[in-house]
């Protein structure tokens, strides 16, 4: 599937997890905003988004969202609004998934957005475009990361192993 980018949301500082929303949104054939995705998704020019943010504004575009975490000793101020939103919407808060649990939702039609840092010392999330038992795909990044990288990638200094699946058959518009 070749998209290109919008401008607005290419010249976002920190725009990672705004772009797998909005790539999740495309490949359902969903137009969105980008300044909608923006409020909705808690959006900040110096952080970029949180996970749960962007669960939340995921929950807010009416899809069937589950919200997967390791406990987080440092929330900043813009996750605990999330959560309290989070928990006014009903988004299930559940304990964080492992690779095999991500590839089982993604082999069962889900959408799936992780949390990991990048190889460059960046926390970043991905809208998983493949994932087999060996490696696992983003559509931010085509190129393979094998599984073990993954894995230690979502365990370095900072990092919550964080996960949203969304539910692709249950869209209801808002």
């Amino acid at each position: 599937m070749a998209l290109e980018m919008p401008e607005e949301l290419a010249n976002l500082e920190a725009n990672g997890g705004l772009f797998a929303v909005w790539m999740l949104l495309q490949h359902l054939g969903i137009d969105a905003d980008i300044q909608q995705l923006v409020d909705v998704c808690g959006y900040d020019s110096e952080n970029g988004t949180t996970t749960i943010g962007l669960a939340v504004g995921l929950k807010k575009f009416g899809f069937n969202v589950q919200f997967y975490t390791d406990h987080d000793p440092d929330l900043q101020e813009s996750e605990k609004l999330s959560y309290q939103e989070a928990e006014q919407l009903n988004l299930p808060i559940l304990p964080a998934l492992n690779y095999e649990q991500i590839q089982q939702a993604f082999d069962q039609n889900k959408f799936v957005i992780v949390y990991y840092d990048t190889l460059e010392d960046v926390g970043n999330h991905s809208l998983v475009y493949d994932v087999n038992a060996d490696e696992i795909c983003f559509f931010d990044s085509f190129d393979p990361m094998p599984a073990a990288i993954f894995e230690q990638q979502r365990r370095v200094d900072g990092i919550c192993r964080q996960v949203i699946v969304v539910e692709s058959n249950n869209y209801i518009e808002s």
